[in-house]
């Protein structure tokens, strides 16, 4: 990926990394872009484990002005997949306590949970009352259960 591709579009999009010289793959949670540098940050599918440490997550970054760093070994993979941001009107850690206050009916303990308990879908917090979602093919029925049991202020779909 080159550093002018790096923007709030790719967020909740699989990808794939290279993680101390292997090639492994996750989700993109979150990117920065400075006067220097364009970062990523990637969650990976499975943790890896690096000498003592176990890593779930890490950073593909490079120089803006030369494209050098890792992430020029970053490559998208889900095309097919459908992405939506979604604004609530409340506060996400709000909309968790449906959960938490009626685990019986929900079986979750989060939205988080809730959304990534649909085959092929991911859901990526990004503030505080927003959310990247992806889905290879249960978006018509997330978008439907998010109107129907969320307090949704709008939901956008990113191409």
């Amino acid at each position: 990926m080159k550093t002018a591709e790096v923007n709030e579009n790719i967020i909740g999009k699989r990808c794939k990394c290279i993680f101390t010289g292997l090639m492994v793959t996750g989700v993109i949670e979150e990117t920065i872009v400075t006067q220097h540098s364009a970062e990523v940050k990637v969650r990976f599918d499975e943790p890896h484990q690096w000498g003592n440490e176990l890593y779930e997550c890490d950073w593909a970054h490079a120089r803006l002005h030369d494209e050098f760093g890792s992430l020029h070994h970053l490559e998208i993979i889900d095309d097919k997949y459908l992405t939506v941001k979604v604004t609530f009107s409340q506060s996400i850690r709000e909309i968790n306590k449906m959960f938490t206050g009626d685990y019986s009916n929900w079986h979750t303990i989060n939205l988080k949970e809730w959304i990534d308990t649909y085959e092929s879908s991911r859901f990526t917090q990004t503030g505080e009352q927003c959310a990247v979602i992806t889905s290879e093919y249960n978006m018509e029925h997330i978008r439907e259960w998010l109107m129907k049991n969320t307090p949704v202020e709008n939901i956008e779909t990113i191409i």
